[in-house]
């Protein structure tokens, strides 16, 4: 949980409720507490919210532009769980998804992905795809929006260079967070936790991960049922024949 909640993160949420809607979250670090704890009073900290919420509302607006019926977009919202700024993309449906990101849908989802199936008995469904996240300029387009926020407060609040210098440099070590959840219990990962909102699979990446590797692994097991059933069925077949060889047996003998 340490990983999953970290507040020096750039975080993509999805979430698929139980009636198919979709939320999609972008998410952009405050670092709040980090600021207090060297040197800055909560004031300032309060200050530089209004800034990097002024920024994400202007990204948010540009998806505003794009909408579909289906589509519904919230920005400037405070996640207190993390402490960041954000905006969300609310999708009725699937559909709606679909038709808002148009051909791009696929880039947004993760880019490319692949499906692989091995067992007999048991088989595991194993998807890999990729980091929403998926490179390095992404990642640093990100890190702009915190950047131009950070340095728009300390030109108008006349904080100094070096005060600006820290605040940036809780940028070189943020984390970037991928976040899926929805209520199918079945899906894994290496890094999973459950709440109100269902079962979450998170990936966690850093800047240098990005630049090396992208990919993302999800993985379902189960029963063959078919096979299952098979076997069995094959079993109580087998058990009839061998019981009625036994009694054909025992009656010639008695012959």
């Amino acid at each position: 949980m340490a990983d999953i909640l970290q507040p020096n993160a750039f975080r993509i949420l999805r979430r698929i409720s139980p009636d198919g809607s979709i939320s999609l979250s972008y998410v952009f670090p405050l670092n709040g507490n980090l600021l207090v704890n060297n040197g800055f009073s909560k004031n300032e900290v309060d200050v530089l919210r209004f800034y990097l919420t002024t920024y994400v509302n202007a990204l948010a607006k540009n998806n505003e532009d794009k909408k579909v019926e289906g589509v519904d977009i919230n920005s400037g919202l405070y996640f207190e769980d993390v402490d960041g700024v954000g905006f969300s993309i609310n999708f009725k449906n699937l559909e709606a998804q679909q038709k808002f990101f148009g051909s791009s849908s696929n880039k947004e989802e993760g880019g490319e992905s692949t499906l692989k199936t091995t067992g007999f008995f048991i088989r595991k469904q194993t998807l890999k795809t990729v980091f929403p996240i998926s490179s390095t300029k992404i990642a640093g387009d990100l890190k702009l929006v915190c950047v131009m926020a950070i340095s728009s407060w300390c030109n108008d609040c006349q904080i100094s260079e070096e005060r600006k210098n820290v605040a940036l440099s809780f940028l070189q070590e943020a984390k970037f967070i991928y976040d899926f959840s929805n209520w199918q219990r079945g899906l894994k990962s290496e890094l999973m936790y459950q709440d109100t909102n269902g079962y979450h699979n998170v990936f966690v990446k850093s800047y240098q991960d990005l630049s090396e590797n992208v990919g993302i692994v999800f993985w379902q097991i189960q029963p063959n049922r078919p096979i299952w059933y098979l076997s069995a069925l094959a079993v109580v077949l087998i058990g009839i024949a061998l019981a009625f060889l036994f009694l054909k047996k025992k009656k010639t003998k008695k012959s």
